[in-house]
């Protein structure tokens, strides 16, 4: 589950650079395009977030005789969990403010994380 949520996590990587890409040329035209720039640079940054994640429960990953994480690890997780929830609110609230297929692009950005997280959570269960 863990890595269907890391494959998800790249697929939603690609259309966030390439509106970054275009974004950061047209960031000082008007504010709806400042906002479309800063939207991305927080989901970049939230993607970041998520395969750091992501990575720190694959590169520490406990047999099934250790159910419980380390401490270390437990920290590693908590930051980068937090870093990309805030973004990820940051990139949606950004694309409400956004325009054209950009601020729909940003606001999906939202419920596709969220749907990243859950698979990430439910790949606690079990072993």
């Amino acid at each position: 589950m863990i890595m269907l949520s890391a494959l998800l996590t790249l697929l939603i990587a690609v259309p966030v650079v390439a509106g970054f890409i275009t974004s950061r040329g047209q960031r000082g035209i008007d504010r709806r395009h400042f906002a479309a720039f800063v939207g991305f640079s927080a989901a970049i940054v939230a993607l970041s977030a998520t395969i750091g994640g992501i990575t720190a429960t694959i590169v520490w990953f406990r047999p099934p005789q250790h159910p419980y994480y380390h401490p270390v690890e437990q920290g590693f997780v908590f930051i980068f969990s937090i870093i990309g929830l805030l973004s990820t609110g940051t990139a949606f609230c950004a694309g409400l403010f956004s325009n054209g297929i950009r601020r729909v692009a940003l606001v999906l950005f939202g419920p596709a994380m969220a749907v990243v997280y859950v698979l990430a959570a439910f790949s606690n269960f079990g072993a």
